[in-house]
């Protein structure tokens, strides 16, 4: 039996819970599927630690910061017949993947951080045959990280595109496990009228609330990772047990959190003011013709926007923003295709930058194929880097899926697969806010909304 041409697709109504139910109802094979995938050894923390951070600093979080979220990750685990802890293990999973190993730092909350390195350091196999320890992990544990991923994405104003709408993509790269096991889905998401939440779209893991997707009011979100010195192990190994830990949010969440939101200074609140551990890059964009960049380190945002002529905004995997390289943190990006795949796609559209640009000609971009298969369209095709015993991306990896959300049309279209040999799926939501309609808008003029209609300024 051939695999699925395109990722399953999931229409969920109602209250939290029972939406999530519905989604853990559907995906249940997929969520088991995933979970099995990340449970075994060398994908994430070891169980019993992950257990841990889940109810002692995840579970906290979102109770404090996120509590809306609550219900409908119970339903998803109701649904598919889990405990609610393996749920918040698929949506740290992001998270999971990069407090592992000697370049990530101990919890700066620790009040004796350097005696927990020095324990580490010293904890070496001796003769009592213990493992070295690094923030609470035998390294004997680190040795096959292969669930970090690397993607490429975009966002587009008005000025650039011919029809003016204003366009976020992707290129979803990562462990091509949930491309063989079809483990992705599409989430079209319609709360009940009670929450006065947006509709949503959003492409993710089964079981997940969220990755990258745009909302009924315009506003949209990609993602891709990001690794600094600043990111930090998120227990205080000093603290005694039943010691309270610092609440935080895995960061799946907080894109999530932003798409709850119709307002897009709000959603750049909620990001901002998320507590996190780890970094993360955003590109966001809302239908008032509007994207830019967030370089998300754990205390700081570090902004980008179009510019030097450039009516749009592209990023990977490294940081570039001038104010985090003059900042006291680090890079931990350990090199390769990210130094030149937003470089690439930036090369691919500049010439058709100034109202000619089309969403297909975007997507023709994002098949970009220098250095196949470590390029922007990546192919499937296991780790070929020699005598880099620490390098982070091992395993086979692939494009995941292309994406493209309209954020003016409230439309996307969406591929399983690389985009120069995916079949594109397309679906749309209602426009709830009439900022952004197209047929009502000027390129380059400024609106405001005004007794419900939109006005020139």
């Amino acid at each position: 039996m051939s695999p699925p041409s395109n990722y399953q697709h999931i229409v969920l109504k109602g209250l939290p819970y029972d939406r999530g139910h519905t989604h853990g109802e559907q995906a249940r094979l997929k969520i088991l599927d995933s979970l099995a995938h990340y449970h075994a050894p060398g994908k994430l923390l070891p169980w019993e630690m992950s257990l841990r951070i889940i109810k002692e600093v995840y579970l906290p979080g979102i109770e404090r910061y996120f509590p809306e979220a609550l219900p409908e990750l119970q339903g998803i685990a109701d649904g598919a017949g889990v405990d609610l802890d393996e749920i918040l293990f698929l949506n740290a999973r992001y998270d999971l993947a990069r407090v592992r190993g000697s370049t990530i730092r101990p919890c700066p909350s620790s009040s004796n951080i350097n005696s927990i390195r020095k324990a580490a350091l010293n904890n070496h196999k001796g003769q009592n045959g213990a493992d070295q320890i690094q923030n609470g992990v035998s390294v004997d544990d680190l040795s096959d990280i292969q669930e970090l991923q690397e993607c490429t994405t975009a966002g587009f104003l008005a000025e650039s595109m011919h029809n003016g709408d204003i366009i976020l993509a992707q290129n979803w790269d990562m462990s091509a496990n949930v491309f063989l096991k079809d483990t992705a889905v599409y989430l079209e998401i319609y709360p009940d009228i009670s929450e006065d939440l947006p509709a949503m779209f959003i492409t993710t893991e089964a079981g997940q609330l969220g990755r990258s997707g745009f909302n009924s009011a315009g506003l949209g979100v990609c993602a891709s990772s990001l690794m600094s010195t600043e990111d930090y192990f998120p227990l205080d190994l000093s603290l005694a047990p039943g010691i309270p830990q610092e609440p935080l949010l895995p960061m799946s969440l907080v894109r999530r959190q932003f798409l709850h939101n119709t307002n897009f200074a709000n959603a750049l609140i909620n990001v901002k003011n998320a507590p996190r551990h780890l970094s993360n890059k955003l590109i966001v964009g809302t239908a008032d013709n509007f994207v830019m960049s967030l370089e998300v380190t754990p205390s700081t945002i570090h902004l980008g926007y179009p510019s030097n002529g450039d009516n749009f905004v592209v990023g990977s995997n490294h940081f570039t923003s001038n104010s985090f390289q003059a900042s006291q943190w680090n890079d931990r990006y350990p090199g390769g295709s990210s130094w030149f795949r937003a470089v690439r796609v930036a090369q691919r559209i500049r010439p058709l930058n100034n109202q000619e640009l089309t969403e297909a000609k975007i997507t023709e971009a994002f098949c970009d194929h220098l250095s196949l298969p470590s390029s922007v369209c990546q192919h499937m095709e296991d780790c070929t880097v020699k005598n880099v015993p620490d390098y982070p991306y091992k395993g086979a990896q692939t494009t995941l899926a292309h994406v493209r959300y309209n954020l003016t049309k409230r439309t996307t279209s969406v591929c399983k697969g690389p985009p120069c040999m995916g079949e594109f799926m397309e679906y749309s939501l209602p426009i709830t806010s009439s900022l952004g309609k197209h047929e009502h808008r000027d390129i380059g003029v400024s609106y405001t909304l005004v007794n419900g209609k939109l006005k020139k300024l």
